[in-house]
């Protein structure tokens, strides 16, 4: 394979060319200019606003534990978006992001990229630039990070623990704030280039800042903008996935197979027909066929009735074999591998801002963000499966002599059949993702001139537009026609269409079937703030400072479905889709908040300073009413190198626009395969652990009393692990509400030797409890738990809570999209402990020599002691701590494992340095051993990844960065008993990675 495509190369060396042209033209135009870096985060300022705090104050203290990431280990983790640099910190868990290339019907999710604390989803974590609220990219709340200007990072500031009192709603897990660099002066260009070991998954990023003083210093302006590509990467080229192909099992394919429900072939008739292929004979049940009849490209038949398989040939090489359950096994399953690893990106990015000195007293900004971007996705094509099967008239002209004769044997020969087919003659489902996000911000600050009281006001208009255009779809309606005209469908395009087999069909048929959606989100904020802070009085252990302000904040969502999937008869005309209704809705907020700093304690033994920092937010929500929120920090210095810090929050989330008025459609939700130990699948499988358990007899029950169909009871299998569950907006949800604990310590080496004196430490303790947590209650605990699993139907009552959410097609049995309604769930305790190492040697201060360089070493590690869910009230709780594969909610992590640690050794010389990452992630069992510990379903090892990185600074003042992530190219371990199935969120599913780069400050 050329790994180095010639177009895409072109585009490096052009790139390249712009840049150092964009830094000609502006250091002609730009006369000495001012170079100054900003001081690093951490160092002591006169005024500054700790992250979590609305009071300016003399240091850089948190109270809240508080992990900053800079600039360079951005660029050091070789991607070309923030995100995967945020999840590879053991205070996240992975959500979304590159490996989202695919979404629900209503496109909200494809592309972009969040941050998740704690596992608890992005919705319930806050992003901030510079201390100020971003637009929402989803209607849930969440913030994509591609709306970052990320050359303009100076640093990220995440705290971990509920900051409602200080920010309001969405901070209830905790709040991640990118600090912008402050008066920029100078231009800068970067450009960095990537692909991966397997040649895919390429990425191109440029970018330009320039800025400058003006009005003989009382102004500064600064402009960047930035172009950011990115390529699709396939599992088709990584072994790890291509052996997906290798377990025995039916699929839908492209030549399609029959359904027979209870209206089943008699067993007599379907050996009659398979004797013709001298390959065996078949078994039934009571003189009935109990399997599915499939067809060869030839449009002979072959049997799908377990295991073995009859007379299946191979479309590729027409090949005839026997699919069985030995070493030799193959899925019949074509058009896995197609799927994206990595999916398309193209952004651009547009960031300026001016700050002004109006009066000696009074400053003014202003502040305008564009991001555009496009991500593409390719799937598998359409099918026609599960509930979306076709149905077919006996009478169609394609049927073959050998399938007529099985039908005709049924006990209503001319009733009409259900019908699976992959219409891989419409091509991939492709999938476009358009975002369209802007951010205008501006205001006023200034000394209020009594004592050191300042006061600051701003306001802020937003709206982000999101379109889903989707290709490669089919037509119901005009599937029905052709499948029902006596000609088979002559009259509408020429030849016809001949469903079985994989026949191709003409030009004009095609187009006949195919069809395009578009959907469109459209979500708005606007945002106005005022404050006040500054001392107030003083006490013998220093000044009691304070800091008091009132906002308005007003949400809006609005969501146009495509026509065809919002028909006047209350249908869809989508294959695979439901129903969309146009929604919308808003939601304003008014509050008031105010913070205290009290110096309670000074110059006392084991004391040097005692703080403590009380908050207080009143919020009235038109949508919830009025909410309260507080906090009691303590701050205790107790020696030069020993500070304690910690204390209690309140927090809330109201429920998003989204949360509250999103349509009910459909998305494709995995509940496994049935396996006789495992708890997952659809429990009344004859092959699930329930059916085969002491209790088949009551599981049996239950299944008939829910729609399966007495003929079908003991050989009903639903043969899929998805099923197409319904999710929407509920307008009578209730606020969540957040109890936050931490406490912790930092210590900085007490130790003058060269050795220790660079050393420092933090321990935090931390826990998070959510209460009345919004979220749709997953369909595969639905199916357990209506069926007892952990003991919540004792009675197998079909008229169990769990058990209402399904409902079954009375001729097939199977779930007819089961309901995943949005609640206020049961409650979320969350804790563990964070510790954190910085240890920095000065190698000629251990005597190794002159000029010797220094070597550096941070580790960042978290333990989770508890992650407990009840989904419920008075439901049983569970503790999935040390887990890998529940998904708690559609935006939130699903691995959870008891250790996560990243650690950094560098080594620096000069202006060179050379750095290994080490990335580690716990072992971790199989969720559903938490609710069944008898379930033998796989965990995932350890995982130990290693990057390596390196940078120089070369003549012309040109620094150069090359890296390679997952240096030893290690596959991610496999989640679950279905083979091909990795968590590309948590894992390295790409491989080896490298990456180059080039800056250039003029």
């Amino acid at each position: 394979m050329n790994r180095f495509n010639g177009t895409r190369r072109t585009m490096l060396l052009c790139g390249s060319a712009f840049a150092a042209l964009f830094a000609q033209v502006a250091h002609a135009q730009i006369e000495a200019p001012d170079t100054e870096e900003m001081p690093d985060a951490g160092t002591p300022k006169s005024e500054i606003v700790v992250t979590g705090s609305r009071i300016v104050r003399p240091d850089y203290q948190a109270n809240s534990p508080i992990v900053s990431v800079g600039a360079e280990a951005i660029e050091n983790s070789g991607q070309v978006t923030v995100e995967r640099t945020l999840a590879q910190l053991p205070q996240f868990t992975g959500s979304f992001g590159q490996s989202n290339t695919r979404s629900t019907s209503t496109g909200l999710n494809g592309g972009q990229a969040y941050a998740s604390l704690r596992g608890l989803g992005s919705k319930r974590t806050l992003l901030l630039l510079d201390g100020r609220r971003m637009q929402p990219s989803n209607p849930d709340g969440s913030v994509d990070l591609n709306i970052i200007p990320e050359a303009l990072i100076e640093n990220v500031e995440v705290i971990t623990g509920g900051a409602s009192t200080t920010y309001g709603s969405d901070a209830t897990a905790g709040v991640v704030n990118f600090r912008l660099k402050r008066d920029f002066t100078g231009l800068t260009t970067n450009v960095q280039y990537g692909i991966s070991d397997y040649g895919d998954g390429e990425s191109f990023r440029i970018n330009g800042t320039l800025g400058g003083n003006f009005a003989d210093g009382r102004g500064n302006a600064v402009l960047s903008v930035d172009y950011t590509k990115r390529w699709k990467a396939m599992e088709r080229d990584r072994d790890y996935y291509y052996f997906r192909r290798t377990t025995p099992g039916l699929a839908t394919i492209p030549q399609g197979n029959t359904i027979f429900g209870a209206n089943r072939p008699t067993i007599d008739a379907v050996n009659s027909v398979f004797s013709q292929y001298d390959v065996g004979t078949l078994s039934g049940s009571d003189g009935f066929y109990t399997g599915q009849i499939g067809f060869n490209t030839d449009q002979t038949l072959f049997s799908t009735s377990g295991v073995p398989v009859l007379n299946f040939r191979d479309p590729e090489t027409d090949e005839a074999y026997i699919v069985d359950s030995g070493p030799n096994s193959q899925q019949i399953n074509f058009g896995y591998g197609d799927g994206a690893l990595q999916g398309d990106l193209e952004r651009y990015t547009v960031f300026g801002k001016v700050d002004y000195e109006l009066t000696d007293s009074i400053r003014s900004f202003v502040q305008f963000s564009y991001v555009n971007y496009e991500s593409v996705a390719a799937g598998n094509p359409t099918l026609a499966s599960n509930v979306y099967g076709l149905h077919i008239p006996s009478s169609n002209p394609f049927i073959s002599d050998d399938f007529a004769t099985i039908l005709a044997s049924r006990p209503n020969p001319d009733a009409d059949f259900t019908f699976y087919k992959a219409f891989n003659i419409l091509g991939p489902r492709i999938q476009r993702y358009s975002y369209d996000v802007y951010q205008i911000t501006g205001g006023f600050s200034g000394d209020l001139g009594i004592g050191d009281v300042t006061w600051d006001v701003y306001g802020s208009v937003s709206r982000a537009k999101f379109e889903n255009e989707q290709f490669g779809g089919a037509s119901s309606s005009a599937l029905t026609r052709l499948l029902y005209s006596p000609t088979g469908g002559t009259e509408y395009c020429d030849g016809g269409f001949n469903p079985f087999g994989n026949v191709t069909p003409s030009e004009a048929c095609i187009d006949y079937i195919r069809r395009r959606t578009l959907n469109t989100n459209e979500l708005k904020q606007r945002i106005v703030e005022g404050s006040f802070q500054g001392g107030l009085f003083d006490l013998p252990a220093g000044q009691v400072r304070f800091a008091l302000g009132a906002d308005y904040r007003y949400n809006s969502y609005n969501f146009e479905p495509d026509a065809q999937l919002n028909q006047p008869d209350g249908t869809s005309d989508v294959l695979g889709f439901s129903v969309l209704r146009a929604a919308g809705g808003s939601v304003n907020t008014k509050e008031l908040f105010a913070e205290l700093l009290v110096p309670v304690l000074e110059d006392l033994p084991f004391i040097q300073r005692f703080d403590l920092d009380l908050g207080y937010r009143y919020s009235d929500y038109s949508s919830v009413g009025g909410v309260h929120t507080y906090k009691a920090d303590i701050d205790w210095q107790a020696t030069d190198w020993l500070r304690f810090r910690g204390g209690y929050n309140r927090a809330i989330r109201a429920p998003s626009v989204g949360e509250l008025y999103a349509p009910v459609s459909t998305g494709s939700v995995s509940i496994g395969n049935p396996t006789p130990t495992g708890s997952q699948g659809d429990p009344c499988d004859v092959r699930s652990s329930y059916r085969l358990g002491p209790d088949g007899d009551k599981v049996a029950a239950l299944c008939l009393a829910q729609g399966v169909p007495e003929a079908l009871i003991n050989s009903y299998q639903l043969g899929t692990a998805q099923v197409f569950a319904l999710t929407g907006g509920n307008p009578d949800l209730q606020e969540e509400k957040a109890d936050t604990y931490s406490f912790g310590g930092v210590i900085r080496s007490p130790f003058y030797s060269p050795l220790l004196s660079g050393l420092s430490l933090s321990v935090d303790w931390y826990k998070i409890k959510v209460k009345d947590a919004v979220g749709p209650l997953s369909i595969a605990q639905g199916f357990q738990f209506c069926f007892n699993q952990g003991g919540n139907n004792p009675n197998y009552d079909p008229n169990n809570y769990y058990c209402s959410l399904i409902d079954r097609n009375p001729e097939s049995g199977v779930p007819l999209n089961p309901r995943q309604p949005l609640l206020n769930l049961g409650q979320y305790t969350v804790s563990g402990i964070d510790i954190q190492l910085d240890w920095r040697l000065n190698l000629e201060d251990l005597g190794v020599g002159a000029n010797s360089g220094r070597f550096d070493i941070n580790t960042a590690v978290s333990y989770l002691d508890n992650f407990e869910i009840q989904d419920l009230p008075g439901a049983t709780t569970y503790d999935y701590a040390g887990s890998i594969g529940k998904a708690i909610e559609s935006n939130a992590g699903t691995a959870h494992p008891r250790w996560k640690s990243a650690t950094s050794f560098t080594y620096s010389l000069g202006q060179a340095s050379l750095g290994l990452r080490w990335r580690y992630i716990d072992s971790m069992k199989s969720s559903a051993q938490v609710v069944n510990p008898n379930s033998s379903t796989r965990g995932v090892e350890a995982y130990n990844i290693f990057d390596l990185n390196g940078r120089v600074m070369l003549p012309a003042e040109v620094e150069a960065r090359v890296g390679i992530t997952n240096l030893f190219n290690r596959k991610p371990p496999q989640v679950g008993d279905n083979q091909g199935n990795y968590d590309a969120q948590n894992y390295d599913v790409l491989g080896r990675y490298f990456f180059v780069g080039l800056k250039k400050s003029f």
